[in-house]
C-alpha cells in the first residue's frame, strides 16, 4: 500500500492543490487504483449494515493490483468542501442502488451499482462499480462532459483540471450518475 501512496503523489498532489497537470495513461491507472483502495478503506469505517462496494473487490484489488475493467473512475474539479468552522480535508459519499430489468427473452436480471465520490482539496474522484460481473454499461455523463475526465479504464493523456463544478447541486447530480443509467448487455 505504501508503494501505491508514493506512486500516486505526482498526480494526486497537484490535483488536490488545484494545479494544472497532465494525467498520462499510466498515471490514470495508478490514480484509479488509489481511488479504489481509498474507497474500500473508507468503507471499512461505515456501518456494516449498509451495502456498498461488494467485498469481492478487496480480493480482486489484492490479486490484480488495479480496478476491474468493469469499473469506471472519473476525475472532476471543485473548490474544497466547506463545513463550519472551515475547510474539510476530505468528503466521502457512497450511493448504492439496485434495480431489475428484463431482457427481450424474458429473463429478469438484478442490477446493482455503487458510486463512491471522494472530494480531497480541489480533486473530485468518482468510482462507479456496477454488476453483476459480465454486464457492460455506459454511464450517462452527457451533461457533465466538460466537468469530468474518465481515468479508468485509462484513456489518452488528458489535461486536468476540467471545467469546475460550481455548486453543491452540480456535485449532487454528478455523485449519482446511476439514476438514469444506459445499460447494455
Amino acid at each position: 500500500m505504501s508503494a501505491l501512496e508514493g506512486a500516486v503523489q505526482a498526480t494526486l498532489l497537484p490535483m488536490i492543490k488545484g494545479t494544472k497537470t497532465e494525467i498520462t495513461p499510466s498515471s490514470q491507472e495508478v490514480l484509479a487504483t488509489w481511488t479504489l483502495k481509498t474507497a474500500l478503506m473508507c468503507q471499512l469505517m461505515q456501518d456494516r449494515s449498509v451495502h456498498n462496494l461488494p467485498s469481492v473487490h478487496y480480493t480482486e484489488l489484492f490479486q490484480a493490483r488495479k480496478p476491474s475493467s468493469q469499473m469506471r473512475v472519473f476525475a472532476a474539479y471543485m473548490a474544497p468542501p466547506q463545513y463550519p468552522p472551515g475547510v474539510s480535508p476530505i468528503e466521502y459519499r457512497s450511493i448504492p442502488s439496485e434495480g431489475r430489468f428484463q431482457t427481450p427473452d424474458g429473463t429478469e436480471h438484478k442490477l446493482w451499482g455503487v458510486v463512491v465520490t471522494l472530494r480531497i482539496g480541489y480533486a473530485v474522484l468518482q468510482l462507479v462499480s456496477v454488476g453483476p460481473v459480465g454486464y457492460t454499461y455506459e454511464i450517462n455523463l452527457a451533461g457533465f462532459a466538460p466537468y469530468a475526465r474518465q481515468i479508468w479504464p485509462a484513456q489518452d493523456t488528458t489535461a486536468w483540471p476540467p471545467q469546475r463544478l460550481e455548486s453543491i447541486q452540480e456535485l449532487n447530480q454528478f455523485a449519482d450518475p446511476l439514476k438514469h443509467p444506459k445499460v447494455a448487455l
